[in-house]
Formats: C-alpha cells, sequence, structure tokens
C-alpha cells in the first residue's frame, strides 16, 4: 500500500512538473526565434544553457514516469518465450548493430512466467547499454539462461540469465550505484540515468532480482532471475 502510493505521488509530480517544464522550453524557444539575434554573445549563451537546461529535465522527468510505471502499467505475467522477445528486441536494433559490426550470440533461452512487454522494455534496456558503453572494437554480446532450484522445501525453479558484453566495464566500487536512479558514470555518454534503474523495478516486480559483474576494460555481465 505504501509503495502503491509513492508511486502514485511520483506520477503525479511528474505529470505536473512536465507540464511546467514544457511551458519554459517552450517559451525559451519563442525568445530564440524572435529576440535571438538582438542579444549578444552572453545572451545567447545564456538562453543555450536555459533551453538545455529545461530539455535535461523533461529527459529526467519522462524517466522518473517510466520508472514509477513499471508497477502501475504492468500487465499481468503469463507464459512467454524469452527467445521470441529476445528476437524482436534484436530486429527492431537490427540496422544499428550491423553498423557496429556487432556479433551477438544466444544460447537455448526458455519460456517464463512474465509481463512480455516489460520483458522487452528490459531486454531493450539492456541491449541499448551494451550498444552506449561499447569499446572501440566490434560489440561482442552473448545472452545465456541457466536453470536454478531455490534451497527451500517447495519445488520452485527460476532461471538465471546473463547478458554479456565486451564493453567498457565498471569499477567495482560502481557496480550497485549504476541500479540506482539518476546516477549516470560516463557523462560523456548521453542517458538520463533512470534505464537501469526501470530495469531492477521490472526484476522486482517479477520477484528477481538483478547484479551486475565486470572489469573495466573487459566487459560487463548483467545478471537477473526471473
Amino acid at each position: 500500500s505504501s509503495e502503491q502510493a509513492l508511486q502514485e505521488v511520483v506520477y503525479a509530480v511528474s505529470h505536473d512538473m512536465g507540464a511546467s517544464v514544457r511551458a519554459m522550453k517552450g517559451f525559451a524557444d519563442l525568445l530564440s526565434r524572435r529576440y535571438g539575434e538582438q542579444l549578444d554573445d552572453n545572451g545567447k549563451n545564456f538562453l543555450k544553457l536555459m533551453t538545455k537546461g529545461a530539455t535535461d529535465l523533461q529527459a529526467q522527468i519522462d524517466g522518473l514516469l517510466a520508472f514509477s510505471r513499471v508497477t502501475t502499467r504492468g500487465r499481468a505475467l503469463t507464459a512467454v518465450s524469452v527467445a521470441d522477445v529476445w528476437r524482436s528486441v534484436l530486429a527492431s536494433h537490427s540496422e544499428r548493430l550491423a553498423e557496429i559490426n556487432a556479433v551477438v550470440d544466444q544460447s537455448d533461452l526458455p519460456i517464463v512466467m512474465a509481463d512480455e512487454v516489460q520483458l522487452n522494455q528490459l531486454l531493450t534496456e539492456l541491449l541499448n547499454n551494451a550498444i552506449k558503453f561499447r569499446r572501440d572494437v566490434p560489440l561482442s554480446l552473448s545472452l545465456s539462461a541457466e536453470l536454478c532450484h531455490t534451497e527451500s522445501s517447495t519445488p520452485e525453479k527460476f532461471w538465471t540469465f546473463r547478458l554479456t558484453d565486451n564493453g567498457r566495464g565498471i569499477t567495482s566500487q560502481h557496480l550497485d550505484r549504476v541500479f540506482q536512479i539518476f546516477q549516470r558514470l560516463c557523462p560523456d555518454i548521453p542517458g538520463n540515468g533512470v534505464g537501469l534503474a526501470v530495469c531492477q523495478q521490472i526484476v522486482q516486480r517479477h520477484g528477481g532480482v538483478i547484479w551486475a559483474e565486470s572489469e573495466l576494460g573487459v566487459g560487463t555481465k548483467i545478471c537477473w532471475t526471473l
């Protein structure tokens, strides 16, 4: 109940803030078009910074809304083929993957109980991160799954998934921070610091956990259970 109330507050605040930011950005664009030529260099720079600030804030608000909607807009869990969802995600990124000469390896992937839309969102976000944080070598990706059993007396089974890349990697002291909302470890890469926080929300909604294993300059494994 407390979690739901918090999510509703986040949604309401984000919605209202979004309207104000859109108004700010709209008037900044209008000011630039109508009076931009009358401003000196300092004035133009101030206007540019104001517009960038509004744009960045809008991106954060959009991310906050996406974060809150994981629990408020989630669908019922059904039997979903992870292989089918992964193929769909790869197909939607096929041109970009071809551009960077990416090699994607895939082992047999299971059918799990999941929200198919959110599973697609999870894999899409993880793939986008692998593309964004690659090194100056062809990207190598591998998605695998391992069947595990709980230590309890119940016959419940779960799958551990691992998405492995050969990207920049993450330092050990930052492995937990990457899942915190608005945390950005690479200022040179565009983003709003929300993607992995949303991934964590999705996995937790499915009763699982998510973590990162990484070595700087070698690559990263994002692991999660369903």
